[in-house]
Order: C-alpha cells, then structure tokens, then sequence
C-alpha cells in the first residue's frame, strides 16, 4: 500500500522555498520617467533664462508718430529783418486824369521776423522689419509765423495828397504787400529748405533716442 505522506526530504525541500520576488519597474517604465523629467527641466530652464534676458522693444510706425505728436509744428529757422520802403498811392482821377497834388505817400522802416519749421503731423515714417530700415520722409517747410510789430515801424517820410490823407487801410495793406516781399526774399535766401533740412536732423536725433532703435538703419528724405 502507497503511503500518502511526501518524505521529509520533499518537506524540507518545500520548507526552504524561497518565496516568489515582486518583479521590480521594467527599464520602458524607468526611461519615460526620466524622459519625463528631462524634459521638463528644460522647459523650465527655457522659460527662466528668456523670462531673465531683456526683450527688445518692438519698432513700429505708430511707435515713432507718438514721439513726434507733442511736438506740432517744429522751429528751426527764424530769420530777422529790419528793411524800409516807399508806398505811393495815386490821386483823384478826373475825366481821365490824375488830379494834381492829390496823390499820397510814405517811406515806413519796419523790423520784422519770420520763424520756418515743418509740421510733424504730416512727417511719413515707413517701418521695414525684415530689413531692419525706418525711412522718414520730411514734408517741406512753411511760415510758422511771421510778425511785423506796430513797434517796429518808424515813419521816415509822409505826404498827403489833397482831400486824400494817408489812412489805416493804407499802412494796412502796406504792411500786407511787404510781408510778401519779405517772405520772397527768404525764399531767395534758401530759408526754407535750410529749415527743412535742420528739421530732418532734429527728427533723426529724436528719433534716435527711442528704445530699441539702435537695431535699425535710420534714412531721412525730403519732399
């Protein structure tokens, strides 16, 4: 008869057994973790260094026009005079002739200034960011302003005419025709564009000043 019992051989055999080890992380597990880690270390190295590093200030048209629109019509050139002439007015006419000794005139000396400048409002500034070039078009000069002072006119020489005295309107419209002249002798003078090519290097200087604007080329034109 076959005993049931296992020898005590085959006990002890069964008692030593190990018991079975847990298996451990496979090395697919270990390396999407440090995937994982590596990768986010550089994304947070990335964003500190670019958060550290200064950003340069962007460049545009609207930027450069707000640098300009406080300043509205810019001065550069003023020109004084001190200047004399002669105004005569003809007399009564009658029946087709001049009336003798009714015929008027005056020599005045006047002093006067006229100050030529551009208006920054209508300055054109075209931004190329791929060529890195602001090109800034300078319109041409104008009369700012132009005054002939009450104080500065001195009377050299006046006639009056018979029944035909020297009046307001006459020194008025006097005033009128030598502002012209005056203004066409600046404009001989080369005034005008002299103005206009002072305004372009004090636009270019203040422009210049703007953040950022040391990564551009700067051209200045003129009308």
């Amino acid at each position: 008869m076959k005993s049931n019992t296992r020898s005590k051989a085959d006990a002890d055999e069964v008692g030593t057994a190990e018991p079975p080890r847990r298996r451990g992380p496979s090395r697919v597990k270990i390396f999407f973790f440090a995937l994982l880690l590596g990768a986010g270390l550089a994304f947070w190295t990335t964003t500190y260094f670019d958060a550290a590093q200064p950003v340069s200030p962007t460049i545009t048209s609207s930027i450069l026009k707000e640098e300009l629109k406080y300043v509205k019509d810019l001065v550069t050139v003023e020109y004084r005079y001190t200047n004399a002439d002669k105004a005569e007015f003809p007399g009564h006419v009658l029946f087709g002739q001049s009336v003798p000794f009714t015929g008027k005139s005056f020599i005045v000396s006047y002093d006067g200034v006229i100050k030529y400048g551009v208006d920054l409002s209508a300055v054109e500034i075209r931004v190329s960011e791929a060529a890195k070039t602001v090109t800034v078009t300078v319109p041409r000069s104008k009369v700012i302003s132009h005054e002939m002072p009450e104080e500065g006119f001195r009377a050299l020489d006046e006639k009056n005419g018979l029944f035909n005295r020297i009046q307001i309107d006459d020194v008025t419209e006097f005033r009128r025709t030598q502002k012209d002249a005056m203004e066409a002798k600046a404009v001989e003078m080369g005034l005008p564009r002299q103005a206009q090519e002072q305004s372009g290097n004090a636009i270019e200087a203040l422009l210049r000043a703007t953040p950022g604007m040391d990564e551009y080329q700067l051209n200045i034109k003129y009308e």
